[in-house]
């Protein structure tokens, strides 16, 4: 009996992932739960298990190919043993019909035989693709719209010759055309046909802005005794979200000095206690109360809106083997500071490890990044799409600072830290993005964390 591989659903908001690499083979026995690929999606990387025990029929998505959930990833021939039914244990005796319960008593006839066991056949195999249509990835749907490529002048290197997104690349690299109107795809519909006529160079899109062609990008050679390194899944991900969040959000980046003396104290008093307290939970939890006071840094945009978010979660990143994963802190605001600093170690542990969730990396409303230890004084962090701000932690470094005491200027050592912020223009003012900034500074300051 043949049993389909799917891709499932990784989490609420993944909607695709790619084949990172098979670890079996065609004809290959598998125990159930046996590991069978890798998937990589825009929020974390995972490994396929086998729904059953079994033998690998058919391996249909290549390693590098881009699939939605639910596509069928392979097929598993499973045990013929495993589908015989559990032998029929005998029937119990039954004193007032002198037989077993449901059946005639021995002395009525011969027994009435079972009738026989059909066995199920194997799933039709698919029907050839329509005439006309290509069977396509969101991504690929996607890029073809945004390109107006036409996807049927594309060699698809894909299964049953689908175009997958490595496809659609090379094209573009290539210098392709994109003048024609894509064939009719199953996820999207392509845009309408050009006109026969070359359009001049000031042409307007309908919204009014310029039409632009994208040129192709020369890839550089690599000298003798260089070292390339292709990009990871994740590291392509990293790439697209960064660069869409510095093309989408205008950023403005502020700055402010934060005396941690007094958040110094706290650590040290917690050391004798026995607790080890790093400086990001303090940063976290002054952060979150300043979110709450603050509620348009606790957004996101959608489309022309922006959405004030009730509850604040606040992502943090943490840097992995793989790439920088960012796993989000629920209802950071009311934690204590140890509960945070406990759920933090917890994070770093799991995502070194590869056991986060995908939806313990979603459903973030603000971002803090954390250089570590080895950091340099400041730093412009980047959003994180669609949020509208983020804060990044710099190095702390005892410096000579002059302070007030007794109404006398003096001057003393402390440990200082730079705190930068960047926030999106586009929502937010100097007023409230400043206000927010200053307000998580006078909290590390005052050191009041219970």
């Amino acid at each position: 009996m043949l049993i389909d591989v799917v891709m499932p659903q990784l989490g609420e908001s993944v909607v695709e992932g790619v084949v990172v690499k098979w670890l079996v083979e065609v004809g290959e026995l598998v125990a159930k739960d046996h590991p069978l690929l890798e998937i990589s999606t825009d929020k974390v990387d995972a490994e396929i298990p086998s729904p059953s025990a079994g033998r690998v029929a058919q391996i249909l998505v290549k390693p590098g190919e881009t699939v939605p959930i639910h596509a069928v990833l392979a097929k598993l021939e499973t045990d013929p043993a495993a589908d015989r039914p559990a032998p029929e244990e005998p029937p119990k005796w039954d004193e007032e019909t002198e037989g077993a319960p449901g059946h005639m008593a021995r002395s009525s006839g011969p027994p009435i035989p079972a009738p026989p066991r059909i066995e199920p056949s194997a799933p039709a195999p698919p029907p050839p693709p329509e005439t006309g249509r290509v069977r396509i990835t969101p991504v690929v749907a996607r890029m073809a719209a945004e390109h107006g490529l036409d996807l049927s002048k594309i060699p698809g290197t894909g299964v049953d010759g689908r175009v997958t997104r490595k496809d659609v690349e090379a094209h573009l690299a290539s210098g392709g055309a994109s003048a024609a109107v894509p064939p009719k795809a199953e996820a999207v519909p392509g845009p309408a046909p050009p006109s026969s006529k070359a359009a001049p160079s000031s042409a307007k899109a309908p919204e009014g802005k310029p039409v632009t062609a994208k040129a192709p990008v020369a890839k550089p050679s690599a000298a003798k005794g260089d070292q390339v390194i292709p990009w990871t899944p994740i590291r392509k991900r990293i790439a697209d979200h960064m660069v869409r969040s510095k093309q989408t959000s205008p950023h403005v980046h502020i700055f402010a000095e934060v005396d941690m003396h007094k958040v110094a104290a706290v650590r040290a008093k917690a050391k004798k206690e026995g607790v080890n307290l790093t400086y990001l939970p303090f940063v976290i939890c002054s952060a979150a109360k300043a979110l709450r006071e603050t509620p348009l840094m606790n957004a996101t945009v959608s489309g022309e809106s922006t959405v004030l978010k009730k509850d604040i979660h606040i992502a943090v990143a943490v840097d992995t083997e793989k790439g920088l994963l960012v796993p989000v802190l629920r209802h950071a605001d009311r934690m204590s500071l140890k509960e945070i600093s406990a759920a933090m170690d917890d994070f770093g542990a799991r995502a070194k490890s590869g056991k986060i969730s995908p939806d313990e990396l979603s459903g973030g409303t603000f971002s803090i990044t954390n250089p570590g230890i080895k950091g340099n004084l400041f730093g412009t962090p980047i959003i994180n799409q669609p949020q509208v701000g983020i804060l990044r932690l710099g190095q702390i470094v005892k410096r000579p600072v002059v302070i007030d005491v007794d109404g006398e200027d003096s001057i003393v050592i402390r440990p200082m830290m730079y705190l930068g912020c960047a926030y999106d223009h586009r929502v937010i003012d100097g007023v409230a993005g400043n206000g927010f900034l200053y307000r998580v500074r006078e909290i590390l300051e005052a050191g009041d964390f219970p």
